[in-house]
């Protein structure tokens, strides 16, 4: 997965609306923004299969620039086999008027007008036949200025564990195009369809909880971006967790590879942190909050 980019084509084409290119949790940023195989609640933003096993509600937010931030909110709740979850994430930005599609790279930019960009997530995870599988429906808005946008959209993963670790292939964004006139004059544009094949593993090392994490993503103009990270964890007292992490992607415009973090479970409570490098020597701040 690290090797693969090394002859592919680079971003050609941006995509609304923004809220579905950015992060949406504390913990998987820290490991390279890889949440495929998590097993925390806001694994509904990245693999709705993975709400068999998820456990908690959480709150995050990021602050990328002074005029850019993120949020993002969610829960799960067992039903039958698996589980069910409901979240949002939102985003607030300045802008050019009636620059659209916002991009990762421009956001962070001062503007004349302001921009919000979020969803709304209904997800449901099931075991088949020993396979978890899921689906997640959900309500994407994009605002710039005066000008309002709005489409439904659909993911959908399957999830197994084979051989010690859980692979998992989710498939994100599918929906009718996002309608543009408005804002641009250009008609439509289409969502930021995106396949990724991701893993992850967990074991014992010595006194440390060690676990991994690895994802490769291709969108629908060929953009892949391989993705990773890791965890050490090292618990003194039953219930007591400290954890540090790192991670790395191939960046998009906006963007820089390397991402770290850290967290801290007492109980039932964990805090999480995570910095993700952006252009121009930015770097973004993301603190999570979870109750299991």
């Amino acid at each position: 997965m690290a090797l693969a980019p090394r002859g592919l084509r680079g971003q050609e084409t941006a995509y609304p609306p923004l809220i579905l290119q950015l992060p949406a949790s504390a913990r998987a940023l820290a490991m390279g923004n890889v949440g495929v195989a998590s097993r925390d609640d806001d694994v509904l933003f990245y693999d709705p299969a993975q709400l068999v096993v998820a456990r908690g509600t959480s709150v995050s937010m990021e602050q990328f620039s002074p005029t850019a931030r993120a949020g993002a909110l969610s829960s799960v709740s067992r039903l039958n086999s698996g589980g069910i979850a409901i979240g949002a994430t939102i985003a607030e930005f300045e802008s050019a008027p009636f620059a659209f599609p916002v991009t990762r790279a421009n956001m962070l930019a001062p503007g004349s007008v302001d921009g919000t960009s979020a969803s709304l997530v209904v997800g449901i995870g099931q075991v088949i036949k020993g396979t978890r599988v899921g689906g997640a429906a959900k309500y994407v808005e994009e605002r710039i200025g005066n000008t309002r946008n709005g489409r439904a959209a659909l993911d959908v993963g399957v999830e197994r564990d084979v051989f010690g670790y859980a692979v998992g292939l989710a498939v994100q964004n599918i929906g009718r195009a996002f309608d543009t006139t408005i804002a641009s004059g250009s008609g439509s544009r289409l969502l930021p369809l995106r396949a990724t094949l991701g893993l992850a593993r967990g074991s014992q090392a010595g006194p440390f909880d060690v676990a991994g994490t690895a994802a490769l993503s291709i969108r629908r103009d060929h953009f892949v971006t391989p993705a990773g990270g890791g965890e050490i964890g090292y618990s003194w007292l039953d219930g007591y967790t400290i954890a540090l992490r790192a991670g790395a992607r191939r960046p998009e415009p906006g963007e820089r590879p390397i991402t770290a973090g850290a967290g801290f479970t007492m109980d039932r409570l964990s805090f999480d942190y995570a910095l993700e490098s952006l252009s121009g020597s930015r770097v973004a701040h993301r603190f999570g909050l979870r109750v299991r």
